[in-house]
């Protein structure tokens, strides 16, 4: 049996879904397309761990299909002696203000926050797409990308500085690009507590995605 890789945030994972494991987008292509599932959807995180786990998937799995969500551009990955960690401009701090230990990250929160450059953040994101797609045309492997929210609106903030990168990108692997991804495909379904996309909103993700799937393989 032919296997489909997933990666990406809350929205890969199926956050608020009762039953993430069987309703969230990436089971539901997999079933439409025959295929076996690995999803490595995680909430939260950002794309410095969507490329890394990406990278070592294609030796662990060697999956036929690689589907990258990529999150906001915005949130960004760092480490310290505790551990792997992610925020982005504005993120709630509760997650480390009640730890005596972690709450020093507060402060990199608020300084972020306040000092953030978008275009800086977007561009690194260009750059991720650019060297994960040649990365895995580099192996053969058929994939296909979309955004989750954020960076398309980005794209029209910065588009007329930005054509250089837009030129290395292949948008015929790319569903939605330049200007829509989920929060587009899922905008008039119901949404949990927390804005995640219920089971409406996900079948609607999964059949824009099916779509795209059966276009590039």
């Amino acid at each position: 049996m032919k296997t489909l890789y997933t990666v990406g945030d809350s929205f890969t994972y199926g956050q608020e879904l009762p039953d993430p494991q069987q309703q969230a987008w990436p089971k539901l292509v997999a079933d439409r397309l025959g295929y076996r599932l690995i999803n490595e959807g995680t909430p939260g995180v950002g794309n410095e761990f969507l490329v890394k786990k990406t990278m070592l998937a294609i030796e662990k799995h060697k999956p036929d299909l690689v589907i990258v969500a990529w999150t906001s551009c915005g949130r960004q990955e760092h480490a310290d002696e505790w551990g792997v960690y992610d925020i982005w401009p504005g993120c709630s701090i509760d997650q480390f203000d009640h730890d005596h230990v972690l709450k020093y990250r507060t402060e990199l929160i608020k300084y972020i926050t306040v000092n953030n450059n978008e275009q800086h953040e977007y561009r690194r994101w260009l750059r991720q797409v650019v060297l994960i797609q040649n990365f895995l045309q580099n192996y053969n492997i058929e994939y296909i990308m979309c955004s989750v929210f954020d960076n398309q609106h980005r794209f029209r903030k910065f588009h007329e500085t930005n054509q250089d990168y837009y030129k290395l990108i292949n948008d015929s692997r790319f569903v939605g690009w330049p200007t829509d991804g989920m929060i587009e495909w899922a905008q008039d379904t119901p949404h949990g507590p927390g804005g995640h996309p219920l089971e409406l909103g996900h079948k609607q993700i999964a059949e824009k995605i099916y779509e795209a799937s059966n276009i590039t393989r």
